[in-house]
C-alpha cells in the first residue's frame, strides 16, 4: 500500500471520489498547502497540484509529490494536463492566492501552468484562500477582483494579524471546501442548533459543568449553514471558532439556553439540541466567592427545564432531532431511554450514544438513531460526516408545500 493510500479517507470520506485540484502560488505561506494536501486527502480526496513557476522554487515540487502521489505540474507538456486533469475536477483549490493570482484569476488571465488549468475547471467549485501583505490586501485593486470571485467561489477570510493577511489554518481551508461539496437542499428552512456545555455557577468564581466541547453542534450548523439554511447557533462557552454564514447566541447557564431557544421557538423549522447542559441550575448562587476556610460548603441543585420536550408545545409543527446521551449502558437501556425521550417530545428523530465509549471533545462519534420506524446505526464517522448523513435523513419531513420550508 503507498504512502498516500494509507491515510486516504482515515477522517472521513466526505471528498471520497472527489478530485480537487490544488493551485499553490507563490506566497511564502505556500509550505501550508503541503499539510492542507494531507487533510483533504485524510477526508478522501485525489489532489492534483498546480504550481507556479516561482512557487515551486521556494518549495520543490518533490514535496507535493510526496503529499499527493500525484506528480506536481509547473510547465505544461504535449500531454495537455490542463484538460486531462483540470477539466474533470470536482474542486478547485487557489492556496495560497497571492494579490498577483487573485487578480488574474478574476479577469481570466491564463499566463502559467496553474493559472491555464484554473480557466480550464470551469466546471468545478472554487475555493481562493488569500494570503498576503495587509496593505495589499487592502488595496483597491484586490478588493475589486475579490468581488468578482465571490461571484462564483468562496472567498476564505484570511487571518488578520501582524500586518498580514495570513493563510488560515489548514484545518479551516479544509472545511471550506468540504462546505462546497455539500448539496443546497435546505435553502428557506430555518434551523436552530444548541452546542457546547453550560457553567453553573455556585459563585462568581467556581461553577459546576460537563465536558462537552460543542464540536458536534458546531458541524451541524456549519453543514446546515453550507447546505443553505438560515441557522442560529445557541452556544454555550466554548473556544470554538462559530462557523461561517450563522447567527451565534452565546449563552452561559442552562436557563440561558433554555430561555434563548424558546425565545426563537415559533420562528424556527428544525430544531437540533445537541448540547450537553447541566440538567441542574444552582439554587442560590453565593455572590463573591466562597471562603476557602469553610470545611463544608452545601449547595443545592433545581432540576432545570428540558428545553427539548418543550419545543413542539410551542410550535406543533417544528422538527426536532435530539440527543439522548448515557453512561455505560447497554444498547437495550440506550434505545429504550432514547425512544422514551422521543415519544415525551414529539422528536422526529433521537441519537442516542454512550459517552463512556466515545468520550467528549473527539473528532468521531457513533450513534445509534432512534425513529417511531426503527432503530439504525450511524458511525463510527467524523461528526461533520455525521451531520452530513442526519440532515439528509432529515430532509423528507421538511417538504416543499409544508409551511415551515416556504421559501423566501
Amino acid at each position: 500500500m503507498s504512502e498516500v493510500a494509507a491515510i486516504r479517507g482515515t477522517y472521513s470520506s466526505l471528498l471520497k471520489g472527489r478530485r480537487v485540484v490544488l493551485l499553490v502560488s507563490s506566497g511564502v505561506s505556500l509550505y501550508k498547502s503541503i499539510d492542507l494536501a494531507r487533510l483533504l486527502i485524510r477526508h478522501g480526496a485525489d489532489v492534483h497540484v498546480f504550481m507556479t513557476p516561482k512557487a515551486a522554487r521556494l518549495v520543490s515540487p518533490s514535496l507535493f509529490h510526496w503529499a499527493t502521489g500525484n506528480k506536481p505540474v509547473v510547465e505544461l507538456t504535449g500531454a495537455a494536463e490542463h484538460v486531462e486533469i483540470c477539466a474533470e475536477a470536482d474542486l478547485l483549490v487557489a492556496a495560497p492566492a497571492t494579490a498577483n493570482t487573485i487578480v488574474k484569476l478574476s479577469l481570466g488571465i491564463a499566463d502559467n501552468a496553474a493559472l491555464t488549468c484554473a480557466v480550464a475547471a470551469s466546471g468545478a467549485k472554487k475555493v481562493v484562500v488569500p494570503a498576503m501583505n495587509l496593505a495589499m490586501w487592502n488595496s483597491p485593486q484586490v478588493q475589486e477582483a475579490v468581488e468578482k470571485l465571490r461571484k462564483y467561489a468562496t472567498v476564505v477570510p484570511p487571518v488578520v494579524e501582524e500586518g498580514k493577511a495570513k493563510y488560515p489554518p489548514p484545518e479551516e481551508v479544509a472545511e471550506y471546501v468540504i462546505d462546497a461539496t455539500a448539496p443546497r437542499d435546505y435553502a428557506g428552512v430555518k434551523v436552530l442548533v444548541t452546542a457546547g456545555p453550560t457553567h453553573e455557577h455556585i459563585d462568581d468564581v467556581k461553577y459546576i459543568t460537563t465536558p462537552s466541547s460543542g464540536l458536534t453542534g458546531y458541524y451541524f450548523a456549519r453543514e446546515a449553514a453550507a447546505r443553505g439554511a438560515e441557522v442560529t447557533l445557541v452556544t454555550g462557552p466554548t473556544p470554538l471558532r462559530p462557523p461561517p454564514g450563522v447567527e451565534v447566541v452565546k449563552v452561559v447557564s442552562v436557563l440561558d439556553m433554555h430561555r434563548e431557544v424558546m425565545a426563537r421557538a415559533r420562528e424556527h423549522h428544525l430544531f437540533i439540541f445537541t448540547a450537553a447542559p447541566l440538567d441542574f441550575y444552582v439554587e442560590g448562587k453565593a455572590a463573591g466567592k466562597i471562603d476557602s476556610s469553610l470545611p463544608v460548603y452545601q449547595v443545592t441543585l433545581r432540576q432545570a427545564p428540558k428545553t427539548a420536550q418543550e419545543v413542539k408545545r410551542v410550535n406543533p409543527s417544528a422538527v426536532v432531532v435530539g440527543f439522548k446521551a448515557e453512561y455505560g449502558a447497554s444498547e437495550e437501556e440506550l434505545v429504550e431511554k432514547a425512544r422514551a425521550r422521543l415519544r415525551a417530545g414529539g422528536w422526529l428523530m433521537a441519537l442516542a450514544h454512550d459517552v463512556s465509549k466515545t468520550g467528549f471533545g473527539t473528532l468521531k462519534d457513533e450513534y445509534i438513531v432512534v425513529t417511531e420506524s426503527g432503530v439504525e446505526r450511524l458511525g463510527p464517522a467524523h461528526k461533520r460526516e455525521l451531520a452530513r448523513e442526519v440532515l439528509t435523513k432529515v430532509r423528507p419531513a421538511l417538504l416543499p408545500g409544508q409551511r415551515q420550508v416556504e421559501a423566501p
